[in-house]
């Protein structure tokens, strides 16, 4: 793209070069499987609204009727909506990537990387701004305050503003750990704009918590603490989890790579039931007592018949398939028993009979999938 100036560093550099950003590789990565956090609660990445190139603030609003009166929401201003900051997911584009030059080295050595969503637009770079518009004047004194409590990410995450002559102010900076300094401070209605820089690729969730001190009082009312997610490019890719069966064999032999014993047709505690029929079962393959609990009684309709019901792991349905068969004598020949509506965990076949016969056999075989 050339060489751009902007008041990043008050210096110009040269960005690197960019490819267009592909929306649906995006969302196949984002969408790939839910994540972790230090608190270990599962971060749900379906249903957010992503915010990639518009005019977005992370906005200071007090809501009177609220029990925590304070809080932070996500504002696109381009539609003038506000929206909870845990339905948003705002892009960092790969486009936002540099080198650090020599000078700035609390962001970091020269030449490594930093993504940057800058205080001037850059069209093809979300906008990001942080206000307090709407705040009540009527209410509450002075500056407010937005503090960054925590940071969960691959990566660290600086906040500064550049001015004409070269001067950087650095608001916030994880790299040194977190306190009360680590903030901004609104005024009452304002709407400034910040550079916002991220040490690595990945997702962040960034926990600002505000707060605003109420007219005759010398303390700060507390907000609630609000995290923000942040999808900085390229975003790793997710490996698929392993298989149902492979977590159950490593979870039923720890350490074992591949034996006989823990094939899918084996039978290591000689109780009839394969593994591939224990794995569906939920049954313990290693302990003769535990086996698949099949199970047959008289049908409940007008005609002669017999149900067979199995209980079964409902989401191992997808790792493995049983079927049951019949027949008049053991050389067969064999017949589909079909399947009817399962009740809970358990799958049932019905067999019918115009004449109920002296002697029927059943077989029932479980496949890997």
């Amino acid at each position: 793209m050339g060489s751009i100036s902007m008041p990043l560093f008050c210096n110009p550099f040269s960005w690197p070069p960019c490819q267009a950003v592909c929306q649906a590789a995006y969302w196949a990565c984002l969408l790939a499987a839910p994540l972790t956090w230090a608190s270990d609660t599962a971060l749900s990445l379906t249903n957010r609204i992503a915010f990639t190139r518009q005019h977005v603030d992370i906005r200071m609003v007090f809501r009177a009727e609220a029990e925590i009166p304070i809080t932070v929401q996500i504002r696109d201003g381009d539609r003038g909506i506000n929206y909870p900051a845990t339905n948003t997911v705002l892009v960092v584009a790969e486009k936002a990537k540099l080198a650090i030059p020599s000078g700035f080295e609390m962001f970091g050595p020269e030449g490594s990387p930093l993504w940057v969503l800058p205080q001037s637009q850059d069209p093809a770079l979300l906008f990001l701004g942080f206000s307090s518009e709407g705040f009540p004047r009527d209410r509450f004194d002075g500056r407010l305050r937005l503090q960054l409590k925590e940071v969960h990410g691959p990566g660290f995450v600086f906040l500064w503003q550049a001015d004409s002559v070269g001067g950087v102010t650095l608001r916030i900076n994880s790299k040194d750990g977190l306190d009360a300094n680590d903030r901004i401070e609104p005024l009452i209605n304002g709407h400034d704009h910040y550079n916002l820089g991220f040490t690595t690729a990945g997702l962040y969730e960034l926990v600002f918590q505000p707060s605003a001190r109420p007219l005759g009082s010398e303390t700060f009312l507390l907000g609630e603490s609000v995290p923000i997610l942040f999808a900085v490019e390229p975003l790793p890719v997710v490996p698929p989890p392993p298989p149902l069966w492979q977590n159950w064999v490593q979870a039923q032999w720890p350490g074992v790579v591949s034996t006989d014993e823990v094939q899918p047709e084996a039978d290591p505690d000689q109780d009839g039931e394969p593994n591939i029929a224990e794995f569906l079962s939920g049954t313990n393959p290693r302990d003769r007592s535990s086996r698949p609990l099949f199970k047959y009684s008289p049908g409940s309709g007008f005609a002669p018949s017999l149900v067979f019901e199995l209980p079964v792991v409902t989401e191992r349905l997808n790792g493995a398939r049983v079927d049951l068969e019949s027949a008049a004598t053991l050389m067969g020949p064999w017949t589909p028993v079909p399947s009817i509506t399962p009740i809970g965990a358990t799958v049932r076949w019905e067999d019918s009979f115009a004449t109920p016969p002296n002697t029927r056999f059943y077989r029932r075989t479980t496949t890997k999938l």
